[in-house]
């Protein structure tokens, strides 16, 4: 497809791959919302940005895609760990007399292994997911600063 045909100059195709990259950087502090436009930014003008371009925003989605696999095994933990916790306070609650004796009812619970496994994958998991947007965000932003192309092996 020659460039007559597109719609969009270099420039603003650059400039949207520029604001994907910001828009996925700055989607740790938003719950991920932003990484939502970043994406469908690289959707949309993926077909018809630059072969420059083109490449990041492949790469911008790929990103988008690992990150959210990876929040979705946080998430899957830090549920995980919820549903134990409750399930362990309501045996350890039958097994000591009720309410009464939440001391030790706690105490029990914090011996637990499994909650504690269950905890740890989720807060490390969101640590590598919150990593990873910034990290390769930041990566593919300064590549396309420099006018390189994005190397990626799939």
């Amino acid at each position: 497809m020659a460039y007559e045909d597109r719609t969009a100059s270099p420039d603003l195709d650059r400039n949207l791959a520029f604001l994907a990259y910001g828009l996925l950087f700055f989607a740790v502090f938003f719950a991920g919302a932003p990484a939502l436009i970043a994406v469908a930014i690289a959707h949309s003008r993926r077909d018809l940005a630059v072969p420059l371009v083109r490449r990041h925003h492949a790469y911008q989605i790929w990103v988008f895609w690992i990150g959210f696999g990876l929040a979705l095994l946080a998430g899957g933990s830090a549920l995980a760990f919820l549903v134990t916790g409750v399930m362990e306070m309501v045996e350890a609650g039958s097994q000591s007399g009720g309410i009464e004796n939440l001391e030790q009812m706690f105490r029990e619970m914090g011996d637990s292994r499994t909650l504690f496994t269950f905890l740890t994958s989720a807060i490390v998991l969101a640590l590598v997911s919150g990593l990873w947007l910034s990290g390769a965000a930041a990566y593919g932003f300064f590549r396309l600063a420099s006018g390189k192309p994005i190397v990626q092996s799939r």
